[in-house]
């Protein structure tokens, strides 16, 4: 394909299938693992769903962007568990990841695209507070729905901590989140 605005696009579309080979810790409710183009799907529609939750007015095409592009660094990067200890090399090899991918598409895309994780990353924005709680919730959510936790049972108090800046974002949504790890500690996912 020629190196025209619609060739680089194409180049770009190319390489991201191969998101959907990239296995996440999660399992699915038929029991294998979740790739994380399904979670990029899972996590846009619960955006749309639970709009009216948000703490603020916002930009819904914003948030769906901002989900939809967040998790393509993990082509190169792989996925990195939440509750792992080494999470600093990951913004590295992440911020690298998005360098590379983002420079397949036409200029303003690029620069569009960088933006906009850089956004979701360091939650910049209205939309990116709204997309890190839905980003946050759907682990959540899943792990009720399936029952299962590949490495055992979490700590309770480090699933608390590590999901603490919900409450701060999303009131609203915080007592979903309360819900949701009473249910997993009932489940015996948390302790």
């Amino acid at each position: 394909m020629s190196a025209s605005r619609l060739g680089k696009q194409i180049s770009f579309l190319r390489e991201i299938e191969k998101l959907k080979g990239v296995l996440r810790v999660n399992r699915t409710v038929d029991g294998r693992f979740e790739n994380s183009a399904e979670h990029s799907w899972h996590v846009a529609l619960m955006a749309l769903l639970l709009e009216e939750h948000a703490s603020n007015r916002i930009d819904m095409l914003r948030v769906v962007k901002l989900l939809l592009i967040h998790d393509l660094v993990e082509i190169d990067a792989g996925d990195t568990w939440l509750y792992e200890t080494d999470q600093d090399s990951k913004a590295e090899a992440e911020k690298q990841a998005a360098y590379r991918l983002y420079s397949l598409l036409p200029e303003s895309q690029k620069d569009e695209y960088i933006k906009l994780w850089d956004e979701f990353e360091t939650r910049s924005s209205e939309e990116a507070k709204f997309a890190s709680v839905i980003d946050g919730i759907q682990p959540l959510l899943n792990h009720v729905v399936t029952g299962k936790i590949e490495d055992g049972v979490i700590p309770l108090e480090k699933v608390r901590s590590k999901k603490a800046y919900i409450s701060q974002f999303s009131p609203k949504l915080w007592v979903l989140v309360e819900e949701l790890i009473e249910e997993s500690v009932n489940k015996g996912l948390y302790e």
